[in-house]
């Protein structure tokens, strides 16, 4: 069975959750998809701790496809990228995320109990 490349499963406008990493269990749209010396790289941006003009940089390999943006969505993020409309974005498939810093993906910290 031929294996997918992650360029045909992963795209510009692709919403990913990062599964490694410290920015484990966050979402971002990915803005570019690069081979770079034999791995593949995504640009991801979240609109607030990454934003647009300085996406992370991560391999394809750390990231998990939730969902993708409409082609209108996708056709704006391109003409007039913003960070607040990332935001937006991102908003439709984690809420929680860009309000408080936290996240509906998250899980609980581990831990037995108060100090």
């Amino acid at each position: 069975m031929k294996e997918k490349s992650a360029n045909e499963v992963l795209r510009a406008g692709s919403v990913v959750v990062s599964t490694a990493g410290r920015d484990r269990r966050r979402v971002f749209i990915v803005t570019d998809v690069t081979e770079e010396a034999g791995r593949i790289m995504a640009a991801v941006s979240d609109g607030s701790l990454r934003k647009i003009a300085k996406g992370k940089r991560k391999n394809v390999r750390h990231l998990r496809v939730i969902g993708a943006v409409t082609e209108n969505e996708l056709a704006k993020l391109i003409d007039e990228p913003s960070d607040g409309f990332i935001k937006k974005l991102i908003g439709k498939y984690d809420p929680l995320q860009n309000a408080a810093g936290s996240s509906l993906i998250s899980r609980p910290e581990r831990g037995g109990g108060e100090n």
